[in-house]
């Protein structure tokens, strides 16, 4: 479950009453639009395919696919849960598993969230914001650069970042490191490229904001599609599988 490693930075930006709700629009390297909707109690990011909704106050994700016109949810605390019980399970796995075999296996995964550096570069303007270029590695194997400003203003809690850095970042043992890590990174994201060789698979994908909008988001926005099926997360389906 890879998403980009920051949607959003966990900087402390100072709340502000008077910030406005946020849609933001992004192009993708493959043509692909993207949307994402922030407001001071839900999140949403839209790919087209699908979606994923946060809710603040209670830590529910759901993840809602239109292809299959199906969705499943899982709370922050259940993910945390899982994510211990299946690094257990792989600790348990490898503790049979030779020394020079473990590290060819950790070097195929990436290496690890230790691994992780943060290098600031220049400034940039899109979507018309200017916007501070990072680059964040992790490992020998996954790279990513973004341009994140300032000058926008979230209308949800700062409280929230951490929160939402658990949707935005891979879904991987240690993440409590990467966040703490990619607190040196500033700001919303408005540009994010991102390059991921894991287990034989190379990711290369870049996005880049084309239009950012400020304005009240009405509730049908947040809301689950009509008709759609519920079902086991690929998260809970792959910790089930492993008992």
């Amino acid at each position: 479950m890879f998403r980009p490693l920051a949607v959003l930075a966990l900087s402390a930006f100072a709340l502000s009453a008077s910030a406005e709700d946020l849609t933001i629009t992004f192009k993708s390297s493959d043509g692909a639009i993207t949307t994402h909707y922030f407001s001071k109690d839900q999140i949403r990011f839209n790919r087209g395919r699908t979606d994923t909704i946060m809710e603040f106050a209670s830590g529910t994700i759901v993840s809602v696919d239109h292809e299959k016109k199906q969705y499943s949810q899982m709370t922050l605390t259940e993910i945390d849960e899982t994510m211990k019980g299946l690094g257990a399970q792989m600790e348990q796995a490898m503790a049979n598993v030779p020394p020079q075999m473990r590290e060819k296996m950790s070097k195929m995964m990436g290496g690890t969230t230790a691994d992780a550096t943060v290098t600031e570069g220049e400034m940039r303007t899109i979507a018309g914001y200017p916007c501070q270029m990072y680059t964040v590695t992790m490992g020998a194997n996954m790279t990513q650069e973004s341009c994140n400003s300032t000058a926008i203003t979230p209308p949800f809690d700062p409280a929230n970042f951490q929160k939402l850095a658990r949707v935005s970042i891979p879904m991987v043992q240690g993440m409590d490191k990467l966040i703490a890590k990619m607190s040196e990174v500033k700001g919303i994201s408005l540009m994010n490229h991102t390059s991921m060789s894991m287990m034989g698979r190379k990711v290369d994908t870049t996005v880049e904001a084309t239009e950012v909008k400020k304005g009240a988001l009405g509730p049908d926005v947040f809301a689950l599609p009509k008709g759609y099926k519920m079902v086991d997360s690929p998260l809970k389906a792959m910790a089930k599988g492993r008992r």
